[in-house]
């Protein structure tokens, strides 16, 4: 095969534009405005197409991934986890989305390095504080006691019914025991991992 300096030249440059454009796309990802937060979760999206990711939190905004539907691991069927960096206006604003591996042997499975915004309403987590308060500080009034009443089940076993938002280690949820109303709140102990509790 011929060599051709110039046609090699132009390539070379065709793929740095590409690479460089690829680069622009991540950083441009608006994280202006949003609030701090520091807890994980898992995509909870039925849609069998996945959870998409966009560059702002907006529904208009530019789809930059998707995050897959659940999928089947170990006799069960688990949810592609991400870390949780950021809240604005009802959406979270995700890095590092993946399948964990839960026993598998092979290593978690990266989706989506990120930065990106999903709809906080699409994400789900266990709850491992059982005080939900008034505000995301732990020296704000408790609103509600995730507990049930003879004490055989903790906040683990809540049922959140929405998700609002975060900020710091804490998430505002409207969260419910079974057989009572749910109540809105900042949850905290925030945990991730579907097979078990958090420490």
């Amino acid at each position: 095969m011929t060599h051709h300096p110039k046609l090699a030249a132009l390539l070379a440059l065709a793929l740095a534009g590409v690479y460089g454009a690829q680069a622009r796309s991540a950083e441009s990802v608006v994280t202006a405005g949003a609030i701090a937060c520091s807890i994980a979760g898992w995509s909870n999206d039925p849609d069998p197409a996945g959870l998409n990711v966009r560059a702002a939190p907006s529904t208009t905004a530019k789809i930059i991934g998707r995050i897959p539907p659940s999928q089947a691991q170990a006799g069960d069927t688990y949810g592609a986890e991400f870390d949780i960096v950021g809240s604005r206006d009802g959406w979270f604003l995700i890095r590092n989305a993946r399948f964990a591996d839960y026993g598998g042997g092979k290593g978690d499975r990266v989706l989506f390095r990120g930065p990106g915004w999903v709809f906080a309403d699409k994400v789900r987590f266990l709850i491992n504080s059982a005080d939900l308060r008034s505000a995301p500080s732990l020296q704000a009034p408790v609103v509600a006691r995730l507990r049930s009443p003879d004490g055989s089940s903790g906040p683990d076993s809540a049922i959140i019914d929405h998700v609002y938002g975060c900020a710091s280690d804490f998430a505002e949820v409207a969260v419910h025991m079974s057989n009572k109303p749910p109540t809105r709140g900042w949850a905290t102990r925030i945990c991730s991992n579907q097979v078990t509790t958090c420490p």
